[in-house]
């Protein structure tokens, strides 16, 4: 996504909004921690990599900080977390206080497309269900790169064009390629593939089958407080439905988890 894109519509767009529809999203989403990323996906991929106590996790688009402050909680691990959604920011600082992690986890509110610029040195970064925001897959990791000292890791959960689609065939598909296409650009700064998760279109419709009738559930209460708002947040609602046919037909879902190189 181009840097002149201002904040505000990045995250709304992360999180498939439309501007109008961001002040109900709180409610909207209340009932998903995680907010398309599976924590045990997580903590398997990293558990075998032995991040030592005080590791530095970069955290970029944190959503409600679930995925780090279980890092911290499991691992010791030292989280900073950036996110632009203010709701989200501290809902989840009060979670980190709520369960005794607050040392160990600094969240802020903030640009990530600004910190990837500003911040370096780390052990591990995260860009988890945020969609292209830094690019394609080869953009995505020269810019993720820079914050990872040399062999420190790289992990992303996005997405690759399901064989057989055609890349141009629609505007979701802009700035994703093919799997076999994708893992090459992933390692195109001379990072290692270290491991990659893809989950079954069984999975991912279960998964997604549960958060959308979560949301639907929390859209029909506002609908019913708020006459006025109904068809904005039914809107969300079938965009939720849109996006969830889509991660299961021309755009599959995958976790990939890099070591930086030199």
């Amino acid at each position: 996504m181009s840097r002149n894109v201002k904040l505000e519509e990045q995250v709304a767009t992360a999180l498939e909004a439309t501007p109008g529809q961001m002040p109900f999203l709180p409610e909207l989403l209340a009932d998903l921690d995680e907010l398309g990323t599976d924590v045990n996906d997580i903590l398997e991929l990293l558990e075998p990599q032995g991040l030592p106590a005080g590791a530095r996790v970069l955290d970029l688009g944190f959503g409600k900080g679930t995925v780090g402050m279980a890092l911290a909680r499991e691992f010791g691990v030292r989280v900073l977390g950036v996110d632009g959604f203010a709701p989200f920011v501290e809902e989840a600082r009060k979670r980190a206080v709520e369960r005794g992690l607050s040392e160990l986890c600094e969240l802020r509110q903030g640009d990530l497309r600004d910190a990837v610029q500003e911040l370096s040195g780390m052990d591990v970064v995260m860009l988890l269900a945020v969609g292209p925001v830094l690019g394609n897959a080869a953009e995505t990791v020269g810019a993720l790169r820079r914050c990872v000292r040399p062999g420190g890791y790289i992990l992303i959960n996005d997405g690759y064009v399901a064989e057989g689609v055609a890349v141009d065939s629609s505007p979701d598909l802009e700035d994703y390629a093919h799997l076999e296409e994708t893992r090459r650009r992933l390692q195109s700064h001379g990072d290692r593939l270290v491991r990659e998760l893809l989950p079954s279109t069984e999975e991912t419709d279960a998964y997604n089958a549960s958060n959308t009738e979560a949301i639907r559930r929390r859209a029909e209460a506002i609908a019913a407080r708020y006459p006025e708002a109904a068809a904005l947040v039914r809107e969300f609602v079938a965009e939720q439905e849109r996006q969830s046919e889509l991660l299961t037909t021309d755009l599959l879902g995958a976790l990939w988890l890099l070591q930086r190189g030199p």
